[in-house]
């Protein structure tokens, strides 16, 4: 045992943070481990929900998105800053034994450790130890299950949509498979992993904290919710439908005498509402157009009906109309658009942190948006802080730096 490690081993546990969180998640230590995106955004939803996180990265390098850029604000680019806010960052090269012997003591004294190492190279860096002698929740993120045959192999969110099957119900017939615009698998990853977290926290108890996997493949076949429903009860094997939706009709955008207009009628009750307000009660009369079962197997015949109608005047006239009758609808919006919509202006959805604008937490807590209490952190920003507070002296910090282990 190095001085270091012995030091450690006495010293007190989890640094608190000076700025001490508040919300549902006060008091509760999250070391993150993770990188790119499904593990950030995890810690980034309990953060938000007020627990205390440390992010572990590589010295000299740090996340990768940190550099998938441009757009850039300083060193960083936008992309970790979207899902990094929340959190101190402490450096550490966990092949140095002092620098290992940092990560179990925070492990020993964490609530939560979120990782996405792949399986060989957790237990090459004896993590797999760390996580069954912590009474952490230990939520790891992993490409795929463990019990299958690709268990032990990364996970990248396009291939992710692909092989899940996402990418073969996305895009027009026309054009063949699209990826979603964002990386949706590793999204609904995180919001697992939160939820994951949260349950062993509920669950916690017998000295031992839960091991949850959460992994990217299965994450995003559950959520293709009704199309895989569609195929294991009624053995459709769909393909991409543009904007067209599987199981009801109208749902999708309509072409208007200037810009496209989206509408849905959920029920029968909304569709005569839609024809009402359009001019075209004639429609909801229609014996083909009955029922929702009757209008998607008319769907042609129905889009036509509706498109000749709605091209004779602009879209604000129809969302007028629309929106007068109960009849949900919404103008396809570009980002520029989004940021200045009445809706996501008033609700204080934008949040500045460290002189960027970022999105913030969409969630709502006794009334109050979780605030942004801390920025993105820079690479390493608060290591001698939290050394410091494990009874690391300067001199001990200073040595770990001179040999690249923090």
């Amino acid at each position: 045992m190095t001085p270091v490690e012995a030091l450690l081993a006495a010293g007190p546990g989890w640094p608190d943070d000076p700025r001490a969180p508040s919300g549902p998640l006060a008091g509760v230590r999250v070391l993150d481990l993770s990188r790119v995106l499904a593990g950030p955004f995890a810690t980034m939803v309990l953060g938000d929900l007020g627990a205390d996180v440390l992010k572990v990265e590589r010295p000299g390098t740090g996340d990768d998105t940190r550099r998938w850029g441009p757009p850039f604000a300083g060193p960083d680019a936008a992309y970790f800053l979207s899902v990094n806010r929340n959190r101190r960052s402490l450096t550490l090269d966990l092949a140095d034994p002092d620098a290992a012997a940092v990560l179990r003591r925070l492990a020993g004294t964490a609530d939560v450790v979120v990782e996405n190492f792949l399986p060989r190279h957790l237990a090459a860096l004896g993590l797999d130890d760390v996580r069954d002698a912590t009474a952490a929740v230990w939520v790891s993120v992993r490409g795929a299950d463990g019990s299958g045959p690709d268990g032990g192999l990364p996970g990248y969110d396009v291939m992710v949509q692909a092989r899940s099957g996402l990418m073969s119900i996305t895009g027009d017939p026309a054009t063949g498979p699209v990826k979603v615009g964002v990386a949706i698998a590793d999204v609904v990853t995180g919001l697992y992993g939160a939820v994951a977290a949260l349950a062993g926290l509920v669950g916690r108890g017998g000295g031992r904290g839960r091991v949850v996997e959460v992994p990217l493949l299965e994450s995003a076949i559950s959520a293709l919710v009704n199309q895989a429903a569609n195929h294991l009860i009624g053995g459709v094997v769909p393909g991409p439908m543009g904007n067209a939706h599987p199981n009801l009709a109208p749902y999708g955008p309509v072409d208007c005498a200037d810009v496209p207009l989206v509408v849905g009628a959920g029920n029968d009750r909304q569709f005569a509402a839609l024809c009402a307000a359009i001019g075209r009660p004639d429609l909801a009369a229609e014996p083909r157009f009955a029922t929702n079962p009757d209008r998607v197997a008319a769907r042609r015949d129905l889009d036509a009906a509706l498109g000749a109608t709605f091209a004779t005047a602009p879209a604000a006239v129809w969302r007028d109309r629309l929106e007068a009758a109960g009849v949900p609808c919404a103008p396809v919006q570009t980002l520029d658009q989004v940021f200045t919509d009445p809706q996501v202006t008033a609700s204080g959805l934008v949040a500045e942190a460290g002189g960027v604008r970022l999105v913030a937490s969409p969630l709502r807590v006794d009334g109050v948006r979780p605030p942004v209490r801390r920025p993105p952190p820079a690479l390493g920003e608060h290591t001698a802080e939290v050394l410091a507070a494990l009874g690391l002296s300067p001199a001990d910090i200073a040595a770990l730096r001179a040999r690249g282990a923090c």
